[in-house]
């Protein structure tokens, strides 16, 4: 009884993972955790594309590094008799890119001086993100002794997210760390288990959202630039080979979101694929470290995307003594 709960402690950090951006949703984020938790991460991302990680921005040729750091704060709890769950994830980071107007469609043939490349370097607060999920079926809330003993079923779970315009913008960049404008988006996360093992558990996450834009009145050029919904598809496969170690394969797709500026002609279609691996390892009984490499397909080009993560896990002061007391009654 010892040696299952101890292993039941270790693949409990599997369950908890924080999305930082649409093109990096990090394995393991949508499986169902017991009640009444704490997790604390610190998570880098190194992204390679062709849109800034608020999405307010595609280029046509051109790239635009990433460099992304996160501190999601997240926090399980019961409502009725379902699980619950609150992300908050404040985000900084940098942003690099050379970017010529023409680069950017949507800006039509204005004559913007300089018209020439501009040199983007710049480090600061990011566009933070609220997100909160919910059971739909068959995800109960547990204390995390009844959590250990609870055969795992197909899971439904309500999404909504809501991306804060905290980054810094100023109208005069091309781009910028934020978008001046609000997000919204909902979805529906899905867990399907491959196995009935709790020692070495296999599931597939998929998970179809849909992120809807406010408007930014003070864009570039222009008076108001307004953006179409963006789709986006992800899904992930991941495999525990032993109670502390685990690997994932994912794949994303992204399709919509083009930008208008007043009369102007539209922005660029985000029509992006991305696949990756990730591993997962448990160095104490509470702390995971997660670090994933992936490749991104857009506009006939590739880049990268490279994330690392480290997870601690507080359980709840009676789910410590519980796992106290299961001890002490497997040694007598």
């Amino acid at each position: 009884m010892r040696t299952r709960i101890k292993e039941f402690t270790l693949l409990l950090l599997a369950c908890y993972a924080a999305q930082v951006s649409a093109q990096a949703e990090p394995p393991t984020t949508w499986l169902m955790p017991p009640k009444d938790l704490w997790a604390f991460s610190y998570q880098y991302l190194d992204l390679e594309s062709n849109i800034t990680p608020s999405s307010d921005v595609v280029l046509a040729n051109g790239v635009i590094e990433a460099y992304v750091n996160a501190i999601p704060i997240v926090r399980s709890f019961a409502i009725g008799n379902n699980i619950a769950q609150v992300f908050v994830v404040p985000t900084f980071g940098n942003l690099t890119a050379s970017v010529n107007i023409s680069d950017i469609p949507g800006f039509g043939d204005l004559e913007i001086e300089p018209n020439e490349f501009e040199i983007i370097d710049k480090t600061g607060m990011m566009d933070s993100q609220v997100n909160f999920r919910m059971g739909l079926h068959n995800a109960p809330a547990l204390n995390i002794i009844e959590f250990s003993q609870w055969e795992r079923k197909f899971q439904v779970y309500g999404f909504l997210g809501v991306t804060v315009p905290t980054g810094e913008y100023t109208s005069g960049r091309r781009i910028n760390l934020g978008a001046n404008r609000w997000a919204f988006r909902i979805g529906a996360p899905m867990v399907v288990p491959l196995n009935q093992n709790k020692k070495k558990p296999a599931d597939l996450e998929i998970h179809p959202n849909l992120t809807f834009f406010t408007n930014n009145n003070d864009p570039f050029v222009g008076e108001t630039k307004t953006q179409k919904a963006l789709f986006k598809l992800n899904a992930t496969v991941t495999k525990s080979f032993t109670p502390k170690f685990y690997a994932a394969l994912g794949a994303g797709y992204q399709y919509g979101g083009i930008t208008k500026i007043d009369d102007l002609p539209k922005g660029l279609r985000i029509e992006q694929f991305g696949a990756g691996v990730t591993g997962g390892y448990t160095i104490a009984s509470i702390i995971k470290v997660q670090a994933s490499l992936a490749q991104i397909f857009f506009n006939k080009r590739n880049g990268l995307m490279a994330r690392f993560q480290t997870t601690v896990i507080l359980p709840s002061k009676s789910d410590r003594e519980r796992i106290k007391q299961a001890s002490s009654a497997s040694v007598n």
